[in-house]
């Protein structure tokens, strides 16, 4: 591992924004997302019925474009399911730690809007002109290519071991040694987000596995922000684990076993 060369600075997250779920002009936009994704598949229909094969399958991939889009904007105001955290290996392999897993419903949805704007970026490149042709083209590769890194480097997720915690991200990996977190909190930050309050520290790592494309995460550094939706776990389990060992350096120890995933499944974090 090599230290982060980042930390330096950071962009302070905001805070007093409001905590509503949902706000009118994100149910509009899902609304009016729900209501286009209708007519397409309306569209796909009817299409299917002229037996106009071409306009059935552009239509299709926007229905499923915009489908993807209504059910990852509604995960967005979702506050995670309790899926229980799970004993894992520790990022640098020295002993145990305990993991919440990104949630795969989260992943699924963004995989679909990946794949099919890959799709949709090359079927219009073969009948576009050279030049934009060539531009869809490196569209095409370029989200291609994020899509293999973001799944080779998945699962993501939040790991806290007696070291450090971890956040691998969809592209991305960052670790913080205990010593220099601050403290721990949920902020709405457009979306609501777990943010780790931290200090720089020359410990801590930053790999970029797409260089500056990730998903805006980091420009927080060095404090460490995952938005919520990833997270399969209530927000609220995550942020009261976390605070627990940050308070309790005694039972960091625990995080190593399968203690720490028992103390979280009870509920056993305020003692």
């Amino acid at each position: 591992m090599e230290p982060s060369g980042e930390a330096g600075g950071h962009a302070e997250p905001p805070r007093g924004r409001s905590g509503r779920r949902w706000t009118v002009s994100a149910l509009l936009v899902v609304g009016l997302l729900s209501v286009l994704t209708g007519l397409a598949a309306l569209a796909v229909a009817a299409a299917v019925l002229d037996r106009d094969w071409a306009a059935a399958t552009w239509s299709a991939l926007v229905t499923l474009f915009l489908g993807g889009a209504v059910g990852f904007l509604l995960l967005v105001g979702r506050r995670g399911s309790g899926a229980a955290a799970a004993p894992v290996a520790a990022p640098d392999g020295s002993a145990g730690a305990v993991r919440f897993g990104y949630s795969t419903a989260a992943y699924g949805w963004f995989t679909l809007l990946l794949a099919v704007c890959a799709v949709f970026l090359f079927a219009t490149a073969l009948g576009a002109g050279v030049v934009l042709g060539v531009v869809l083209f490196a569209g095409t590769a370029v989200t291609g290519w994020y899509l293999l890194v973001m799944l080779r480097h998945a699962p993501g997720g939040l790991l806290l071991s007696p070291a450090g915690l971890a956040h691998r991200g969809l592209t991305s990996f960052y670790w913080l040694p205990w010593d220099a977190v601050r403290s721990v909190g949920t902020e709405a930050l457009g979306t609501w987000a777990l943010v780790v309050r931290a200090d720089p520290s020359p410990r801590s790592v930053l790999r970029r596995h797409a260089g500056r494309f990730d998903t805006g995460e980091l420009e927080y550094l060095p404090f460490l922000v995952i938005r919520s939706y990833w997270l399969a776990a209530d927000r609220e389990v995550v942020r009261q684990a976390v605070d627990f060992y940050l308070t309790h350096p005694e039972r960091r120890g625990e995080l190593a076993t399968g203690e720490a995933v028992r103390r979280i499944a009870e509920g056993r974090l305020d003692s």
